[in-house]
């Protein structure tokens, strides 16, 4: 699945920025959510390339002993445009570079921050209207992600969860060892760290013990 990553059809790019260093959690989520989002949204030759536009930020969150936060990111930013082509030219103007490029040096450090695409796979819908979402990021093969996306989907239905995608990456800025990431929607009224639990034990079960990072975390749409 991973190598069907097509330039041609519906992309999703996942941005990971590293947090300017002294900005902090707050700072961060008041740059993106009052400034650089808006700013964003007002300038068509930008974001009128793009079909969604969502900011995730992260919240904090309680893990088992054998899992791991992914550290160093507060905030992930999912852009959705119809093509390769959109998303170029959503760059490829002068707002872009006299005032959204310049505005990103404002809350991200270059170095670390990182940018991916992804090729989603939804197991059961929903999971973008949820209150908060699950994050869970894989060094897995993806050539068992079919098996994964029906054991997800029995997550899904067994603990009243707010849908869920399946991702595979490939990494186009930055360096990232995490080649497959699950996006799980939670409901309002939620345990997260159980489910975070669940799924994991799920997951050991299926790929095996690769290494796993989680963010929680609460998204604002723009688009």
């Amino acid at each position: 699945m991973a190598d069907s990553i097509a330039p041609a059809g519906p992309v999703k790019l996942v941005i990971l920025p590293r947090t300017r260093i002294g900005l902090g959690r707050s700072g961060l989520r008041k740059h993106l959510e009052t400034v650089h989002g808006p700013m964003v949204v007002s300038e068509p030759d930008v974001s009128g390339r793009f079909s969604s536009y969502v900011h995730h930020y992260v919240q904090d969150l309680a893990v088992p002993a054998d899992l791991a936060i992914l550290q160093d990111r507060d905030a992930v930013t999912i852009i959705r445009t119809p093509s390769m082509a959109d998303l170029g030219l959503s760059k490829a103007n002068a707002a872009y570079r006299d005032r959204i490029s310049p505005d990103e040096d404002n809350f991200r450090e270059i170095e670390g921050s990182l940018a991916l695409l992804a090729e989603e796979f939804e197991v059961a819908s929903g999971v973008d209207d949820a209150a908060c979402k699950l994050f869970i990021f894989r060094n897995a093969a993806s050539d068992r992600l079919d098996e994964w996306a029906s054991k997800v989907g029995e997550l899904v239905l067994a603990n009243g969860l707010h849908g869920a995608v399946i991702n595979v990456t490939k990494t186009i800025e930055g360096q990232f060892p995490y080649s497959q990431f699950d996006e799980i929607g939670l409901p309002a009224t939620r345990d997260s760290t159980a489910i975070a639990a669940i799924i994991h034990q799920a997951a050991l079960a299926h790929f095996g013990a690769v290494e796993t990072r989680l963010l929680l975390a609460e998204p604002v749409r723009f688009i």
